[in-house]
């Protein structure tokens, strides 16, 4: 498929991911890619990037669609029906226009059903965010974030080479 860039392998259990790009998606060595209740969707724009890093896991239904750039680190776990957007897609008021912003996750990041991050955030490495946040700001590296909008509520604590199961 043109536009999409494939490390190694893709691992898909159930229905496999719907990909729709006019820019470029690059999936690292060993994503995988769980569909069995509903279809995992990754986008990106003409001209946009969407990159995901090695031994990623995402869960059935999420909505990956990048107008500009998206980056999730290696390992990285998605939960059920999450979205990461980093554009509005519309005009909130006349004359604003559509805007987007970059979101860069950061590695080993667990993501929560349902959870929502919004244009312009980065996630930093090792950091959980909890079911059905919305995430509008930046999350510092090993942080738990919960809520609507996402603020810390504590600290993880790892080492560096701390990886999920």
């Amino acid at each position: 498929m043109k536009g999409v860039k494939v490390r190694d392998r893709v691992i898909c259990d159930g229905l496999s991911p719907s990909i729709g790009t006019a820019g470029l998606l690059e999936l690292g060595s060993r994503t995988s890619f769980r569909g069995k209740r509903r279809r995992t969707r990754l986008g990106a724009a003409d001209g946009a990037t969407l990159r995901i890093g090695d031994r990623c896991f995402i869960n059935s239904g999420t909505v990956i669609e990048a107008s500009s750039r998206i980056e999730i680190g290696s390992r990285t776990k998605i939960g059920d029906e999450v979205l990461i957007l980093d554009s509005n897609y519309h005009e909130v008021s006349e004359g604003a226009g559509v805007k987007s912003a970059p979101i860069a996750i950061g590695r080993n990041v667990w993501i929560g059903n349902r959870a929502i991050i919004l244009p312009g955030v980065s996630v930093g490495d090792h950091s959980v965010i909890a079911a059905g946040s919305v995430v509008t700001r930046d999350v510092p590296a090993r942080a738990v974030v919960a809520g609507n909008p996402a603020r810390v509520v504590r600290d993880v604590a790892c080492s560096d080479t701390y990886v999920r199961p």
